[in-house]
């Protein structure tokens, strides 16, 4: 029992690390990485205030709608995959709490001390 019960403190012990770990990088590490930024708006009003041939300008646009609409894709899959992590991270972490508060309340209804 005594194994039992070191072995689930320290799985609880690697979790809430992982978890601390974690929650640190998604405030501290994750919104200061962007992973795509769309392109400034003074691009899309270049392209539209240009002198150029009207095909070509079109063009342009199309070409930097799609780089904006892509930048929005890519930055929500990422806010997803964050969001999951954290899920999972902090579900394993309850988890472990439970199973140690459980292990400690076995221990005590048995009157085992090893």
């Amino acid at each position: 029992m005594k194994w039992l019960l070191l072995l689930n403190g320290l799985a609880l012990l690697v979790y809430a690390t992982f978890v601390a770990a974690f929650l640190f990088a998604d405030v501290r590490l994750f919104p200061q990485l962007s992973t795509m930024m769309p392109p400034p708006e003074a691009v899309g009003t270049a392209i539209r205030e240009g002198g150029d041939v009207e095909g070509l300008r079109a063009i342009a646009m199309i070409l930097y709608d799609h780089v904006r609409d892509q930048a929005a894709v890519v930055n929500s899959l990422v806010d997803d995959m964050v969001f999951w992590g954290r899920l999972h991270f902090l579900a394993a972490l309850g988890l472990a709490c439970l199973n140690v508060a459980l292990l400690l309340r076995l221990r005590r209804a048995t009157g085992r001390k090893n």
